[in-house]
């Protein structure tokens, strides 16, 4: 031993007990349980964050979508109401037309099949 191992030797006695003292209140391995843990933490925070984003860049195309959207519907109502407009007539001929054949007893007769005879009220 040398002279500065003499000096020293009290010095690294107490650095060695005051090691003992801190692993014995904190464990190594709890420390690492506890760093995995914070680790795993953070990880989930990212992976959270970057879904928080997808999801917020939908909510921005959906945003400005909207705006086009609500004229393409006023539009498509404006054609229908158009339509609607034109049509109105020809439903109400349609309607005039099934009156007049129900009053002349017009009835649509039944085609028979070709295997099948011909029923006594259709000859």
């Amino acid at each position: 031993m040398g002279l500065l191992d003499l000096a020293t030797a009290p010095l690294r006695a107490v650095f060695r007990s005051a090691e003992r003292e801190a692993e014995s209140a904190f464990p190594v391995r709890d420390l690492e349980e506890v760093e995995s843990r914070v680790l795993s933490t953070a990880e989930a925070i990212r992976h959270a964050t970057e879904s928080i984003e997808a999801h917020v860049a939908v909510l921005e195309t959906l945003a400005t979508s909207i705006g086009p959207l609500t004229d393409v519907v006023a539009e498509l109502t404006r054609q229908l109401a158009e339509i609607n407009r034109v049509l109105g007539p020809v439903a109400t001929a349609e309607r005039d037309v099934s009156r007049i054949e129900h009053l002349f007893g017009r009835r649509k007769r039944t085609l028979s099949s070709p295997d099948e005879p011909a029923s006594p009220a259709a000859q």
